[in-house]
């Protein structure tokens, strides 16, 4: 079926985008994060013009070795970025390797703290408790079935990151950012670069110290702030906080040390900043931790209750 007018200058622009990235240069980054935004077609192309590997070639076949001054700037872009065109024709050809391989999905134990290095460069911190997917076919995408993960992402403008979780999609453009699946909730947090929630006609872009937390299925995206400093902070062996509930950082304190940490109906209203270092055994990470959050943990069952340090446990 031939391709209508509309979905060829799609085609087009996915390309000269595709290209235009490569360009030494460019300093069009938020005019491409608009793009992309812009509608959930746009993403979708871009990626296909990362896997063509055949328009590259013809295009260095192609290209003139002089461009007339009266030709429009999107043919400026793809005549003169004939090299860019050869490199996004090579990682094409190489995201077709290895294609038979099964997918891994990866799970740690309550308490269990994993790192991975990925493929393409980047890492991925996986916290207690957690599931991902990743495929070798899509070496630049992990699927959060549940848990928490750090991603720390090697930039490809020429193939953005995809976190997908649940029917979120994620796309970073060089980022350090955490994403938590906690049911049918999802938190996003970001430290470095940038993250686009859902691109597309609803899409936000996160920026560093933005968070980003959905509810539950057909709620609203709520947009916070956080200090950068304190996101994914678990990864390295502790917990910033800057004002945080008493209820968070329970859930925290559960996916870290592996046994469940409940927040009283008293310890809610509780606001402290500090740090609480995660090393050790739970008891001890716990007896650490009481003094600075101004709480004492009450043994209750396989684990604790959070009560106010000076008041009947709850």
């Amino acid at each position: 079926m031939a391709m209508s007018a509309s979905d060829l200058e799609l085609r087009e622009a996915a390309r000269a985008w595709a290209i235009r990235v490569q360009e030494p240069a460019f300093d069009g980054w938020d005019g491409f994060t608009l793009w992309l935004e812009s509608n959930p077609s746009h993403l979708e192309a871009y990626e296909l013009a990362l896997d063509d590997a055949a328009w590259g070639g013809e295009m260095l076949a192609s290209a003139p070795a002089t461009v007339p001054e009266s030709q429009p700037r999107r043919q400026w872009w793809l005549a003169g970025s004939a090299a860019a065109a050869a490199a996004v024709a090579v990682v094409g050809g190489w995201a077709m390797l290895d294609r038979d391989a099964p997918a891994q999905r990866i799970v740690t134990a309550p308490g269990e703290h994993r790192i991975l290095d990925l493929a393409d460069g980047s890492k991925l911190a996986l916290n207690g408790a957690t599931r991902v997917t990743i495929d070798s076919d899509t070496p630049r995408q992990v699927i959060l079935e549940q848990g928490e993960a750090r991603f720390e992402v090697r930039h490809d403008a020429r193939d953005p990151f995809v976190v997908l979780s649940g029917g979120t999609r994620l796309v970073d453009a060089g980022t350090v950012f955490n994403v938590v699946r906690d049911g049918d909730a999802l938190e996003v947090a970001v430290a470095e670069g940038s993250v686009i929630y859902q691109p597309g006609a609803d899409a936000v872009t996160l920026k560093p110290g933005d968070t980003l937390q959905l509810p539950g299925k057909g709620a609203r995206p709520v947009v916070g702030k956080a200090s950068p400093q304190a996101i994914g902070s678990w990864a390295s062996g502790e917990l910033q906080y800057d004002k945080p509930s008493a209820e968070q950082v329970a859930r925290d304190l559960t996916r870290s040390i592996g046994r469940p940490v409940r927040a009283a109906e008293g310890a809610r209203r509780l606001r402290f900043t500090g740090t609480l270092l995660l090393g050790g055994k739970p008891e001890e990470v716990l007896a650490r931790a009481g003094p600075l959050l101004g709480v004492r943990f009450v043994p209750d069952g396989e684990g604790w209750t959070m009560s106010p340090a000076h008041g009947p446990p709850r």
